[in-house]
């Protein structure tokens, strides 16, 4: 999430732009809040075209697997690690290669064990990404790219040489192509957050009057211009609506101002952290009693700096709450249990857990693929797929239905509110932390029991 139009925590509607069946896809924006960034800060997110040679992909379905051996297969990943827009990205590598140590120490896959040898860095620069990407294909020879995080993600190599591909969408530009999976579904559809906002404001006032903003970029504002017109066409009173908010957002509190005359009581933001921290300032400065909920932002030191400002902050995740019992969630459990023995400075990193997710992708295709290891068919058994969830931790992704082209739901959310230092799980019925909407209809209420293949109490 994806998309992350500054804002889905990290949930995308999945997929289908957080997520697909089972996790009806949304759109996780709290990461694309990265995107947002890009576009804010005047980087260009464009780069040259690369092509793959003729007849690479044809080469990678003959049985030649590039990359493998009797005891091993080789990855690689490309993401920005230094420069500007790190802190944005860099943690993906943290949890793929916990999942993969964790793979390997029981003897990896059908004896083989993963080398993740490769995590190049694109700095930032769309031309160097280009040039990492034909490296990784044409030179190192991976059998996959198991980890892309970066804001200037083209897809033409990958989709020429047919090599599986995964990672962190926040382009928007990872769908149709059957052999690119971005974490939580490749789509990003925006309608599927609608029920989702929809539900937090009126579980949380009684007569809500609500208020959307974002900055004024596509990659902020699209997530809350459907909001908007979503809201206000099931007959919500949208009070307050500004989407061209200037980054970094030091002049939201005028906004809170006018939230206020409105008699706004539930605000919707599609700014990233920084923004909806001022916006918090503001609002507690001004008296506004209003409902909180932030695409973006969900992170544990944010939290802790910035405690008094954000007390009562709702968010919405893909994932199961890092909070909620890992006697119920074993999924919850064993993320935990190997991230704090591989990579314990990032266990609770939003970014860091779609590292996971894509590598638990990766090896869930290879383990149905068998014997015969290619391109083609890794990409074929996983695109077979119909409730993935990274091992009980993540809403599910249906590959075979809407993991590639979205608009299918149910859509899933884990919603989580800030209280003292932590994100709790909220809204949510009994021991399941999951929300499923069954539509895009912002007046009907999430289904219980969840949809099969959603990761539920043991």
């Amino acid at each position: 999430m994806g998309v992350e139009p500054f804002g889905y925590s990290d949930r995308h509607p999945g997929g289908d732009a957080r997520k697909t069946n089972g996790d009806g896809m949304r759109v996780r924006q709290g990461f694309r809040a990265l995107m947002a960034t890009a576009a804010l800060t005047g980087v260009a997110v464009t780069g040259a075209m690369v092509l793959a040679p003729a007849g690479a992909g044809a080469a990678a379905s003959s049985g030649n697997a590039p990359g493998v051996t009797a005891n091993s297969i080789t990855v690689g990943t490309i993401s920005t690690q230094t420069g500007t827009l790190a802190a944005n990205f860099s943690s993906l590598i943290q949890g793929e290669k916990a999942y993969f140590d964790y793979i390997n120490a029981q003897g990896g896959l059908n004896g083989r064990k993963i080398d993740y040898k490769y995590k190049l860095d694109d700095g930032g620069n769309p031309t160097t990404f280009n040039q990492l990407a034909n490296t990784l294909i044409n030179q190192d020879h991976v059998f996959a790219v198991t980890g892309v995080a970066t804001a200037f993600f083209t897809p033409n190599l990958f989709v020429e040489s047919g090599i599986p591909t995964y990672g962190y969408n926040v382009t928007g530009n990872w769908a149709p192509q059957p052999n690119l999976f971005a974490a939580g579904g490749s789509v990003e559809y925006y309608p599927a957050g609608v029920p989702e906002y929809a539900y937090v404001a009126r579980k949380t006032q009684k007569h809500p009057s609500i208020a959307v903003v974002a900055y004024g970029v596509a990659a902020s504002a699209d997530a809350c211009q459907a909001a908007e017109n979503g809201l206000k066409s099931a007959g919500y009173d949208v009070s307050y609506v500004d989407l061209k908010i200037n980054y970094p957002g030091s002049t939201v509190a005028t906004d809170v101002q006018r939230m206020r005359q409105a008699g706004s009581n539930v605000v919707i933001s599609c700014m990233d952290v920084q923004g909806n921290v001022t916006m918090a300032r503001a609002i507690k400065q001004y008296g506004l009693n209003a409902t909180q909920l932030w695409l973006s932002g969900n992170d544990v030191s944010t939290l802790k700096q910035n405690k008094s400002l954000m007390q009562g902050v709702y968010f919405a995740t893909a994932h199961v709450p890092f909070t909620a019992s890992t006697k119920l969630y074993p999924g919850l459990k064993l993320y935990l249990t190997q991230m704090k023995k591989y990579e314990p400075n990032y266990v609770y990193d939003e970014i860091a857990i779609q590292g996971w997710e894509s590598a638990a992708l990766f090896v869930q295709g290879v383990k149905a693929a068998g014997n015969d290891l290619t391109w083609a068919n890794v990409v074929a058994q996983t695109n077979k797929l119909t409730d993935f969830t990274a091992g009980g931790l993540t809403a599910p992704t249906n590959w075979a239905k809407s993991g590639h082209s979205g608009h299918s739901g149910p859509y899933c959310t884990a919603y989580i509110v800030a209280k003292g230092t932590q994100y709790l799980p909220a809204l949510n019925k009994g021991k399941n932390v999951f929300n499923c909407f069954s539509s895009t209809d912002a007046k009907k209420d999430p289904v219980f029991p969840v949809p099969p293949g959603t990761p539920a109490p043991a």
